[in-house]
C-alpha cells in the first residue's frame, strides 16, 4: 500500500490536475466508479487504476478489470483526486487524439467555461446521438472535473473534435449546418432542415458573440411560457439537443442508432 504523496505516481496524479501538465503528459484522470467502469467497458488506454485501501467497491472493479491498479491510503487518494470529497476509483488515462468533424448533428461549445457545464452537455450529447466539437477558450473536455460531470459520457460520444481559427466554415465544410441557440429572436426546432446541424451553445454568461450568431444559417429559440429570461447553457443545450434529436427520423435519432452499431 502507498501511504506517501511524494510516490512517483501519486506525484503525477496530481500533477494531472493542471491542464498544462495534461497536455505535456497527454493524460488525464478519470474519477468515480460510473465513469472508470464506462472507460474500461469503452477499452480506453488506461495506465493504471489508484483506489483506497478502504474501499473494496474500487478495488472489485480494478481487480476484474484485468488492469494494474495501485492501493493507497485514504490520504494519499484525496491527495491525488482532482476533486474534494473524491469518489474511486481513479484512473489514469491517456487522452485520445482529437476526433474529425463527421456529416452528423453536432453539438460546438462555444467558450463555455464551466467544467459542470461542459460535462453535462456532453452527456446530453452522448444520450441524444450528436457529436461534440469544442473551440479554444471552452473548459478542456478532457479535465477531471468535466469528465466526472459527464458520468462517463465521453465514451459514448462518436467524436470528439476541435475546431480552429474559423469553426463555422469547418463545420460547413463537413456538411453541418450551423444553428446558433440564441436567447431570443429565432425559431423553434420545427423550421430546421433534417440534414445534420452544428448547435452552437455559447457562453454562460455572454452567450454567443453577436457576430456568430448573426452567420449561422439558422437561429434556435427555446419558447418558456412560464416567463424566464434565459435558462442555464447547460439546461438549454440539453434541451434544444432533446428537441433536435426527433425533428425527422432521419438525421439525430439516426445518428443514435449510428453511435449504439
Amino acid at each position: 500500500m502507498i501511504t506517501s504523496t511524494r510516490n512517483e505516481r501519486v506525484r503525477l496524479m496530481r500533477r494531472l490536475h493542471r491542464a498544462r501538465h495534461r497536455r505535456e503528459a497527454g493524460l488525464t484522470l478519470v474519477e468515480g466508479p460510473e465513469p472508470v467502469a464506462a472507460a474500461i467497458a469503452a477499452s480506453a488506454d488506461i495506465r493504471w487504476i489508484c483506489v483506497s485501501v478502504e474501499d473494496e467497491g474500487s478495488e472489485q472493479i480494478a481487480r476484474e478489470s484485468g488492469l494494474e491498479y495501485i492501493v493507497v491510503s485514504p490520504a494519499v487518494l484525496e491527495a491525488a483526486a482532482p476533486t474534494r470529497a473524491p469518489r474511486g476509483p481513479i484512473a489514469v488515462v491517456g487522452i485520445p487524439p482529437p476526433g474529425a468533424l463527421r456529416r452528423h448533428d453536432t453539438l460546438v461549445l462555444w467558450a463555455l467555461t464551466d467544467p459542470g457545464n461542459v460535462g453535462t452537455l456532453i452527456r446530453s450529447a452522448a444520450a441524444f446521438g450528436f457529436d461534440v466539437a469544442t473551440i479554444d477558450g471552452s473548459a478542456d473536455p478532457w479535465g477531471p472535473r468535466v469528465l466526472r460531470a459527464a458520468a462517463g459520457a465521453h465514451f459514448a460520444v462518436g467524436t470528439i473534435a476541435w475546431l480552429g481559427a474559423n469553426p463555422l466554415a469547418e463545420l460547413r465544410g463537413a456538411g453541418v449546418t450551423p444553428v446558433a441557440a440564441v436567447p431570443a429572436g429565432g425559431s423553434g426546432p420545427t423550421g430546421l432542415p433534417t440534414s445534420p446541424i452544428g448547435l452552437l451553445v455559447g457562453n454562460e454568461a455572454r452567450g454567443l458573440p453577436v457576430e456568430i450568431a448573426e452567420s449561422a444559417e439558422h437561429r434556435l429559440t427555446l419558447a418558456m411560457p412560464g416567463g424566464a429570461e434565459s435558462l442555464n447553457a447547460a439546461i438549454a443545450g440539453s434541451i434544444a439537443m432533446y428537441l433536435l434529436a426527433y425533428r425527422a427520423p432521419d438525421s439525430a435519432t439516426a445518428g443514435a442508432e449510428e453511435h449504439r452499431r
